[in-house]
């Protein structure tokens, strides 16, 4: 008997089993059990730290964690939560700012650590990785071993997989474009236990870039690679001084109008801080065209900041960034830690069709700057995007970011537990912002960071607009039917 033949074989005598028991944890770990597949449930003394995640403000409630050390063991896992009546959730490293890597109370939760594959391919440059395998990892095993790069989050322990369906954004994405972008192909699992490859001209590798985890386990994937195409590299900080939020303000549109005019180089990523409105980053390119140009801006803030200071530093080599950008766990075995905060995270994107005027960047910082509490902190920051992104259409990809300028994140920190309120409260803390922002343009954001309270309306619009969204609904139906990947806060409906 054949290993497919033995798996075709094993479920249908599950399917004789579970299908005349009610649904619960006992029941799926009966079920795998009989399979070989590991399973925990909330009895287990392991359960704690196989629930551990970043985001602490939300409960972690699936009904048991399945964790498949081969594919025919994913495919059993997915047939015991379907003859339960169970919904899955796949699980990389569980960095979710908004909670998602265990899904809603009641899934069947498949993690996907076992599946550690890293291999590199001379003829295509692409770099593929399983559905386990974390920033930090893979991005050393490139750079060590051929000398390359794939543009990633910031984070070293976080999911490649999750990051890259997530749309990801890194210091080098504005001139190699942001993770998603580079996805090659994705072999994905489906709900019926088929496995499928996902290439360039598959409206299935479309809807990853933004709504992979809908659609299937993802058990590997494949991203290009790129040769670093630098001089040196520069750290930089470009501080105001004590200024007033109005001048913050206009020293952002400075910052901006520097930008859209087409002197800001594509290899320098920026990162605007609304806490003390200095920006940093790195610049992929020699010190004398550094200085050359951030000149002009330095000039040109000057008349609004006197006390402007750039401060710079060459670093030794490109790994270096790599470790200053994402983390000490570059260097980790396994990425680094988890750690995690209690928090609500909220995030808009920027066009360069609809550049933030005067009036809605008093808004983000007076905003801001308005907590008045002491049991919340906040951090925030603008991700200068532009670069390539603008010869991108919102249709490329399912996460409709075409043109994007500005990538503008907003947290809020519970310093013990998460207050009742907070929620509401930090919704309402930069609701003044947002309606600013709306007067311009419809309201758009960023999937990795997208405000967990928002309805479905309002963020399929807002992660993929209209058209994007009706694609991805006719997609999910023709694939997950039964809505067995739906268990999460985004998962595309298929009615």
């Amino acid at each position: 008997m054949t290993p497919s033949t033995r798996v075709q074989h094993l479920l249908a005598l599950l399917c004789l089993t579970t299908t005349t028991l009610a649904g619960n944890a006992g029941i799926i770990q009966s079920c795998l059990s009989q399979g070989g597949v590991d399973t925990t449930i909330a009895t287990d003394e392991t359960w704690a730290n196989e629930t551990a995640a970043f985001q602490f403000r939300l409960s972690r409630e699936p009904v048991a964690i399945a964790h498949p050390q081969e594919k025919s063991q994913v495919a059993l896992a997915l047939q015991c939560a379907h003859n339960a009546s169970f919904q899955v959730r796949a699980l990389g490293r569980a960095h979710s700012f908004q909670g998602y890597g265990f899904g809603n109370p009641g899934n069947l939760v498949i993690n996907m650590a076992a599946f550690q594959e890293l291999s590199f391919d001379e003829s295509t440059k692409e770099l593929t990785f399983g559905g386990g395998v974390n920033v930090g990892p893979a991005a050393k095993y490139l750079w060590d071993n051929y000398q390359r790069h794939f543009p990633h989050v910031r984070g070293s322990h976080v999911g490649l997989a999750g990051s890259f369906m997530g749309g990801g954004f890194g210091t080098t994405s504005r001139f190699l474009g942001i993770p998603a972008d580079n996805l090659a192909s994705v072999e994905f699992m489906l709900a019926n236990g088929t496995i499928v490859t996902a290439g360039p001209s598959s409206d299935l590798l479309w809807a990853a870039k933004g709504a992979g985890p809908s659609f299937g386990v993802v058990l590997s994937a494949k991203t290009k690679t790129f040769e670093v195409p630098v001089e040196g590299q520069i750290s930089y900080s470009l501080a105001l001084g004590n200024v007033s939020v109005d001048t913050a303000s206009a020293a952002l549109v400075i910052i901006q109008d520097w930008v859209v005019s087409g002197k800001a180089p594509d290899v320098l990523s920026l990162r605007y801080s609304l806490s003390n409105f200095n920006s940093a980053g790195f610049f992929y390119g020699s010190e004398a065209a550094f200085d050359k140009a951030l000149a002009p801006l330095v000039k040109s803030l000057q008349s609004i900041a006197p006390n402007v200071n750039l401060t710079k530093a060459a670093l030794p080599s490109f790994w270096d960034v790599e470790v200053a950008s994402a983390g000490a766990g570059m260097n980790d075995p396994n990425g680094g830690s988890l750690g995690g905060r209690a928090s609500l995270v909220q995030s808009w994107t920027v066009t360069n069709n609809h550049p933030l005027n005067l009036k809605q960047a008093t808004a983000l910082l007076e905003s801001y700057h308005s907590l008045n509490r002491t049991d919340l902190s906040l951090s925030g920051f603008l991700d200068l995007w532009g670069g390539i992104s603008r010869d991108i259409s919102d249709s490329d990809t399912a996460f409709a970011h075409g043109n994007n300028l500005w990538l503008v994140r907003v947290d809020g920190v519970a310093r013990a537990a998460w207050p009742s309120d907070g929620n509401s409260y930090m919704q309402a803390l930069m609701k003044p912002f947002e309606t600013a922002l709306e007067k311009s343009a419809p309201l758009r954001s960023f999937v990795n960071y997208v405000n967990s309270e928002l309805s479905l309306k309002e963020w399929s619009s807002r992660l993929y607009g209209d058209k994007n969204f009706a694609r991805l609904k006719k997609l999910k139906a023709a694939v997950d039917p039964t809505d067995l990947f739906s268990g999460y806060g985004l998962a595309i409906p298929a009615k």
